[in-house]
């Protein structure tokens, strides 16, 4: 019976994991939710400017309603990997590394025919307005955003709901990252591979950080920011 029971780091209630079951369902109910209520009232289809700006709204909604099932159930944003690093300088270089190595990596394995289909983001090609309002939205959507949801409060929530173990926090970056990669579906059976691929080595990272996301948000912040500098020079490659 002790094992149906979580001891979060740094509190001292006892939570079974069925919450964090519930939690992340909740948390998706409440994705797909938004989502509806977007499409009851949005006309579709949008322009990429407008699509970014609605879908930033969303996702910093969403962060929220993260944010709030996180301290309902009696934790901290540090639980779920929001927390100061030991060294913000570390931290930095880790994440510049990250964003420096998946850029040059994306681009030789284009360059030899590997494409995801990126064509949604051609209009970003040769407009200064629209690739300037992409790397913004890089840095809250991809960088923050879907760090927080699957590397954060996902990859914590599959892990306390497997036991905590070493052992379930392994299988939870595994799950999470193949999720991560069905969530980009968008852009061909490739293109969920890759994001799969990087989603659980990013899922590692953290766990190499100490359960640390920042370094993580900074590097898919700044790789996604960086694409869209070169989407606006030559465009996105098409799957």
């Amino acid at each position: 019976m002790a094992n149906d029971l979580i001891v979060p780091q740094n509190n001292v209630r006892a939570l079974p994991r069925w919450r964090y079951l519930i939690d992340i369902v909740v948390l998706v109910a409440v994705t797909f939710l938004l989502d509806a209520v977007l499409g009851a009232f949005v006309q579709v289809p949008l322009d990429l400017e407008k699509g970014f700006v609605l879908d930033a709204i969303v996702k910093v909604l969403l962060v929220g309603v993260g944010c709030g099932l996180v301290w309902l159930r009696g934790e901290r944003l540090a639980d779920i990997g929001l927390k100061r690093p030991e060294s913000w300088t570390r931290t930095l270089i880790i994440g510049v590394g990250l964003a420096a190595i998946v850029f040059v990596a994306m681009y030789l394995s284009e360059k030899a025919g590997f494409r995801r289909d990126l064509s949604k983001f051609k209009p970003v090609e040769g407009n200064l307005e629209l690739a300037v309002l992409s790397v913004f939205y890089a840095l809250i959507g991809a960088g923050f955003y879907e760090e927080f949801t699957f590397r954060g409060f996902l990859m914590q929530g599959l892990a306390m709901l497997f036991g905590g173990s070493r052992g379930a926090w392994i299988g939870a970056c595994l799950l999470q990252g193949a999720l991560f990669g069905l969530a980009h579906t968008y852009q061909n059976p490739l293109g969920i591979a890759i994001t799969g691929t990087l989603g659980i080595l990013m899922g590692l990272l953290v766990l190499a950080c100490g359960r640390n996301l920042w370094a993580v948000i900074i590097g898919h912040g700044l790789f996604d920011a960086s694409r869209f500098v070169l989407f606006y020079f030559q465009g996105p490659p098409t799957g």
